[in-house]
Order: structure tokens, then C-alpha cells, then sequence
């Protein structure tokens, strides 16, 4: 039997832009330093609120178009990377 929690995704959108939090990447921002011992959604929801507006800034000044963007959360080297359709498009300290 699947868990729901695998299924659940976050988003938030910031002009245009949409950044979205699956299982895996939300089970990663869980292993942060700031975020260890939080629960769901939560942890999700502020994360991605945190972070929205700079990377909406950062994708519009390298000129990406508005979306939807997929985030993969490296949380060894503290870096989040964006992807659109598949491709990377930028990383991003945290």
C-alpha cells in the first residue's frame, strides 16, 4: 500500500512562476539543518514561500520564462535546482 504523503505535492506561484515540491524534494528540505523536526505540510509550505520570491527575481533576470518549475533539493551541497519539462534550468544557493 502506497503512503498518500508519496502522491503530495506543494506549489507556490510568484509572477508567473510556479515552483513545485514533490515527495522526494520535500523529504530532502525535511534533512535541512533549519528544517529538521518539522512536519508536514509546513515544513513544504514555508519553504517554498521562503525561497518563491528570489527565485522568481533570479529566473526573470536571466530572462526564463514563467511556469512551472520542479525542484530537486541537494541537501549536502545546500543548493536547490529548478527544472522546467525536464531540463535544469538554475540552482540556487540556500
Amino acid at each position: 500500500m502506497k503512503d498518500s504523503t508519496e502522491s503530495r505535492r506543494y506549489s507556490v506561484s510568484r509572477e508567473g512562476y510556479v515552483f513545485r515540491l514533490d515527495a522526494a524534494a520535500v523529504r530532502a528540505v525535511k534533512a535541512l539543518p533549519d528544517c529538521e523536526g518539522k512536519e508536514e505540510p509546513a515544513v513544504a509550505e514555508e519553504f517554498l514561500k521562503s525561497h518563491a520570491e528570489a527565485w522568481a527575481d533570479a529566473l526573470a533576470s536571466a530572462g526564463a520564462e514563467p511556469g512551472d518549475y520542479d525542484l530537486r533539493i541537494d541537501e549536502h551541497q545546500g543548493k536547490a535546482h529548478l527544472s522546467r519539462e525536464g531540463t535544469r534550468v538554475f540552482s540556487a544557493d540556500l
